[in-house]
């Protein structure tokens, strides 16, 4: 999804809180580095902090599948479970357009949320700018997706026919990615990850990815701007649609 909302500059309010650098070794991914820089997002406003021991997290990069729930630090869990809406920039492919990771936790169980982010024919629906969406093919778990975001003037239309490949895993967390067939984008790559948390695990992290260039002349660092403002709209129309 891209610019689900207007482009905008992302406010940064609130202190900046940093860590020492840290590194831990998980499920074959190497979470090593100094802290990342990361956005965090709230329903009463937005806060600019460091994310705590490399936050957004190496094991997240695109094209990196992930079996299990990456690890939180007690800080990045308890930003989480307070509802905040955790954003890191990332590195595009080729340098070239915009990626960026974003979780946040929605107050009801997986099996309840993951078809909200699943079902791509319903994106229309509730998804913020998402004018079409449809599901123009399913064979197991393979789904040949459409989707059409509403651009402002003078901006034509963005459009993307994407194959997407869903997973389900032991730990009974989902993943869902796709990516481009055809549309007017160079590149357009990303996930949906979805696991039961918290203690009662009657909620759910959802992480999402992307790595996209669209096919027009916009600047690289205002695209960048734009998406990481847009992103928490986009979560916030996915616990609306859950009711939460």
């Amino acid at each position: 999804m891209l610019f689900s909302s207007p482009p905008s500059p992302v406010r940064r309010i609130g202190r900046a809180v940093a860590s020492a650098p840290a590194s831990r070794a998980s499920h074959g991914l190497s979470l090593s580095g100094p802290a990342s820089r990361a956005s965090v997002f709230s329903g009463r406003g937005l806060r600019f902090a460091l994310a705590i021991g490399g936050l957004l997290l190496s094991c997240l990069l695109p094209g990196v599948a992930s079996a299990q729930m990456p690890f939180f630090n007690h800080m990045q869990r308890k930003l989480l479970s307070e509802g905040e809406i955790l954003i890191t920039p990332q590195k595009p492919t080729d340098d070239s357009g915009v990626a960026a990771i974003a979780m946040g936790v929605v107050n009801a169980p997986i099996d309840r949320v993951w078809p909200v982010v699943r079902d791509c024919q319903h994106f229309s629906k509730f998804m913020p700018r998402a004018k079409k969406s449809e599901l123009r093919s399913q064979t197991g778990n393979k789904m040949i997706c459409f989707i059409e975001i509403s651009m402002p003037v003078p901006l034509s239309n963005l459009e993307s026919e994407v194959t997407s490949i869903v997973t389900e895993n032991a730990d009974g967390s989902f993943k869902r990615t796709w990516t481009l067939n055809k549309g007017n984008y160079k590149r357009n790559s990303g996930s949906w990850e979805a696991y039961p948390w918290g203690d009662a695990k009657n909620q759910t992290l959802l992480i999402y990815r992307l790595d996209v260039d669209p096919d027009m002349s916009i600047p690289d660092a205002i695209l960048r701007k734009a998406q990481t403002g847009s992103l928490p709209d986009m979560f916030n129309a996915v616990r609306a649609r859950v009711g939460f």
